[in-house]
């Protein structure tokens, strides 16, 4: 039984790796023709390298005779010039192609990211996917543009140094060739360990970023709750592991790197001594000795390469697959609907939702008409905010449904939903940029009269007009020099900048103190009565502005209750 769930594994794991390199190949295919202009121009430097060794037994053998051919020294020295233009020019081509086609895989995997289904791209932490969009691509760009063409170039040094050799001497040849397999396979001795340190160095670049990104991001936290210690402590234990990590795979590289070595002075040493002997005996001459020793080195050099090139592919496969994890995460369905509803309402019947096992939200049933404004309130944990991802079909129901009203047309809720919907989520969530700028975020076309007139609702036009540069006052991260409740009014300005017929609240006025917010709260719901508004709060005073009331209790179940009529009892 053991056996076949091994022979089962091994077979598995052979389908992923021919998915691996279906998925390698087909990003790879854009840019074939550059690597094969990368391909030629390493041929022709080969070639005039060995055009200049040809050259140089005859110097050699003509410098021996006591003549100077001053024509080969020559042709040698532009031979020589030109082999260095040549590589100037291929490491500039290198470089740019390499490059784009980092940014282009970058560009699609962050592509990826966006259009994925929230819910699963969540589970991945922002460090993990930062490491992924830099390092592992880096590392997967710099394998797809060289090993290819690397490898089809080898080889072909490898068997025109073979045949050369062959020509002038059968016997080093065959010795060369069966020298450069022994190195070889003595690289594939360490292949486990070396894939084993390489994986376990990129998970530990993830680990690290991630602590320093969010370190860096809750700062006050950490200085509030005197955390610099602690975190150095931390620091400490992440760069031993890292150190452990890195000396363990220099050791492991070490060892491989002292045994091509061996194999290479080997071929050297026989290579001149065999040379040595061959001139003793009357049988070559000096030039062809020079002919040998660069040979033997090329087809020493060319195994040795093909065996380097095996650690790189490991990375390469290593890299390729944490990307690949992240393209197959499931992707949001959009149909392209661009059309705005004047009216929205919206119907959910018998909604239950659970985050793996356990049911945060158990049997919604509720509607809403047209320009009504609802308040949800309960305990924090009870699905205010999943029954928000809902709506915005950022995480779909386990059973039931929910269903848009649009201008009398029934919608079911879809990514496409969001186009007449605006969000003021928890937090800040302002973007580094100018205050203008982050309001077009909500309408990328928006006049100043259009960010004055949201700016006056949102009660932020003040202050910003207090401000030396006014909108063009550039934000830092997490809104440098804006207090919370100054930030708030902005994110909920750059909501109501769009004028969409249903707002969604989510703690969104938290940091005001409750004349401001009553001021926001009254403007919304007095100027723009015929939107759809959903208002999360723990102010049950706020709830004064809505229609009706959706109470979540701590088993999940809701109940909603008219406050027109309470109020006005």
């Amino acid at each position: 039984m053991h056996k076949i769930k091994k022979l089962w594994k091994k077979l598995k794991n052979k389908d992923e790796n021919v998915k691996l390199l279906k998925w390698m190949l087909d990003i790879v295919k854009p840019y074939i023709k550059f690597i094969v202009y990368i391909f030629l121009i390493s041929i022709v430097s080969m070639g005039i390298s060995y055009v200049s060794t040809i050259i140089g037994k005859y110097v050699v053998d003509d410098a021996t005779t006591g003549d100077v051919n001053f024509r080969d020294m020559s042709f040698m020295c532009i031979t020589t010039i030109v082999s260095i233009i040549i590589s100037v020019f291929s490491n500039i081509l290198s470089s740019y192609i390499n490059e784009n086609f980092s940014f282009s895989i970058r560009k699609r995997l962050y592509n990826d990211i966006q259009r994925s289904v929230w819910i699963k791209v969540s589970k991945f932490h922002s460090g993990d996917l930062v490491t992924r969009l830099t390092s592992d691509i880096g590392g997967l760009a710099d394998g797809l543009i060289s090993i290819l063409p690397s490898t089809i170039l080898i080889i072909a040094q490898l068997l025109i140094s073979f045949l050369i050799l062959l020509y002038y001497d059968w016997q080093i040849a065959v010795f060369a060739l069966v020298l450069g397999p022994i190195g070889a396979a003595c690289m594939l001795f360490f292949r486990k360990k070396y894939k084993k340190y390489q994986m376990q160095f990129r998970e530990s670049e993830s680990e690290y970023r991630t602590f320093m990104q969010e370190s860096l991001s809750d700062l006050t936290v950490v200085k509030t709750f005197r955390q610099e210690d602690a975190n150095e402590a931390t620091m400490e234990h992440m760069k031993q592991k890292r150190l452990n990590l890195v000396l363990h795979n220099s050791r492991l590289s070490s060892i491989m790197s002292a045994v091509m070595r061996l194999v290479y002075s080997a071929g050297y040493v026989v290579a001149f001594c065999w040379g040595s002997y061959r001139i003793s005996t009357g049988d070559i001459t000096y030039g062809t000795l020079t002919v040998f020793i660069s040979l033997v080195s090329q087809v020493q050099g060319s195994v040795s390469g093909l065996a380097g090139l095996i650690p790189q592919i490991y990375s390469m496969l290593i890299s390729a697959k944490r990307i690949s994890e992240v393209t197959e995460i499931e992707k949001e369905t959009y149909a392209g609907k661009e059309d705005i509803p004047g009216k929205v309402g919206l119907e959910v019947e018998n909604v239950y939702f659970a985050y793996e096992d356990e049911f945060i939200v158990k049997d919604l049933n509720f509607s809403v008409k047209p320009g009504e404004k609802i308040g949800i309130v309960g305990p924090s944990g009870t699905g205010k905010t999943t029954m928000i991802r809902m709506l915005l079909a950022l995480t779909k129901p386990q059973n039931g449904s929910i269903n848009y009203i649009l201008d009398g047309k029934k919608e079911s809720a879809s990514p496409d939903s969001r186009r007449f919907i605006s969000y003021v989520p928890q937090g800040n969530t302002l973007k580094t940029g100018t205050i203008a700028d982050n309001l077009r975020v909500g309408k990328s076309d928006a006049t100043e009269d259009m960010m004055d007139k949201a700016l006056k609702m949102a009660s932020a036009k003040k202050f910003i007009e207090k401000l030396p540069k006014g909108l063009d006052t550039v934000l830092y991260e997490k809104s440098g020099g804006l207090s919370e409740g100054q930030a708030q009014r902005i994110s909920i300005a750059r909501a109501l900048i769009g004028e969409k017929p249903m707002l969604i609240l989510d703690e969104a006025t938290s940091a005001l103190d409750e004349t401001t917010e009553s001021v926001v709260l009254k403007n919304i719901t007095e100027q723009f009565d015929s939107i759809t508004c959903f208002i999360i709060t723990h102010r049950r005073s706020m709830l004064q502005y809505c229609d009706k009331v959706i109470e979540l209790d701590d088993d999940g179940r809701m109940k909603m209750k008219n406050l027109k009529e309470h109020f006005n009892k």
